[in-house]
């Protein structure tokens, strides 16, 4: 024990060459007991637990480190029990600021030193668990938009918890985040994305592939195939086009050729999107449009470019943003898109919060991408 103590000791000083971080070459990296990981590892159920591993071990901040799914193992030997999770969950959150529990839930459970109760779904498995695995909860239960859909959710200082109810009973009820992932990613160590993950490093974000602004070609016009015709019975057909205009709006024909009569409409004074295919209405869904200063142009307008997923960035009116993997973007106003939003929650509620685009909840923003194509008319009004 006081070889190896020794050892580390001259890694921490040296920055051992053969510690540092480098990318992931395999689906599965190693995982052995040369710091006890194997041993902690296997006694903690940790494939359900943690996951698989994502690195090798390697030196971060003086300390040996190796980033699973759901967490973050490190290496303390001056302690008796050396390994330990690291605060992935508060490294999620650093960035947010909770409030405090309204009200205090009726046989709740609230751990020793904790400002919040732990949600009845999570109890038992907290119980089994505790501060070890999961840490104190930082949160109150609260809802919050996830990858798949908004779910009740819970912040701890070692993970994020998600409650599935549909699965009630089964392995899949509770969701351990893989915030182990996150942090990996985020911080170079891994390939990938930081999904969900609004503002909550001081690390610089992943570079993302740029706004696509060609449009596609669509259907080849016919205007010579009229002018044929019309010539040698200038009487007749001559009347009938000019009816038609008048009868029906310039932006109607548009939809019905080029994209099957696919119409969105954006309504700014209920905040509300509804979808249009035909004429008839096949979706709707609640939004939140810019706030003032930042007011969300009316008019009639296509979608031109979609983005599944990209970094938002930008500086207008003494006030700067980087919001990383914002998905399902669907460009139709210059700068002004239709997005995916998991930073908040305030959909449908007449609080105007974006810099001028349409924020949508996450399952609604996925359905309107895979629906609308790139010409799709946007009618945004009051």
């Amino acid at each position: 024990m006081r070889r190896l103590m020794a050892l580390m000791l001259v890694v921490l000083a040296g920055g051992a060459w053969w510690l540092q971080p480098t990318l992931a070459r395999s689906p599965a990296a190693t995982l052995d007991d040369t710091y006890g990981f194997l041993t902690f590892w296997n006694t903690h159920d940790g494939e359900q637990l943690f996951g698989r591993p994502l690195t090798e071990p390697f030196l971060e901040d003086n300390r040996v480190v190796q980033y699973f799914e759901h967490a973050r193992f490190e290496y303390h030997p001056q302690l008796e029990s050396p390994v330990m999770l690291g605060l992935v969950g508060r490294e999620r959150s650093q960035w947010r600021t909770f409030p405090p529990q309204s009200a205090t839930v009726a046989n709740a459970f609230r751990p020793a030193g904790a400002d919040y109760d732990v949600m009845p779904a999570f109890r038992s498995l907290w119980e089994a668990h505790g501060v070890e695995i999961f840490g104190l909860p930082t949160s109150a239960a609260q809802w919050e938009n996830t990858a798949s859909g908004r779910f009740q959710v819970q912040y701890f200082e070692r993970a994020l918890l998600i409650y599935h109810p549909l699965y009630s009973g089964e392995a899949k009820e509770i969701e351990i985040a893989p915030l182990g992932r996150e942090v990996a990613a985020a911080r170079g160590y891994i390939e990938g994305s930081v999904a969900n993950a609004p503002l909550l490093y001081s690390f610089e974000s992943i570079a993302l592939a740029p706004i696509v602004t060609e449009i596609p070609q669509t259907v080849a016009q016919a205007p010579p195939e009229p002018t044929a015709e019309p010539e040698p019975e200038p009487v007749a057909p001559e009347p009938e086009p000019a009816p038609e205009p008048t009868a029906k709006p310039a932006p109607e024909p548009a939809p019905v050729v080029s994209n099957g009569g696919k119409y969105i409409d954006v309504n700014l004074s209920s905040q509300w999107l509804y979808a249009y295919e035909n004429g008839v209405e096949v979706f709707n869904a609640p939004v939140a449009t810019g706030k003032d200063g930042f007011n969300t142009p009316t008019g009639v307008y296509s979608i031109y470019s979609k983005v599944p997923l990209q970094t938002m960035s930008g500086s207008i009116g003494g006030e700067s943003w980087v919001v990383p993997d914002v998905p399902h973007a669907m460009y139709f106003n210059g700068s002004v898109a239709l997005h995916g939003t998991y930073w908040h929650n305030l959909f449908g509620s007449g609080t105007r919060i974006s810099h001028g685009c349409v924020n949508l909840p996450l399952d609604a923003a996925a359905w309107l991408y895979d629906w609308a194509s790139v010409g799709t008319t946007v009618e945004v009004h009051y």
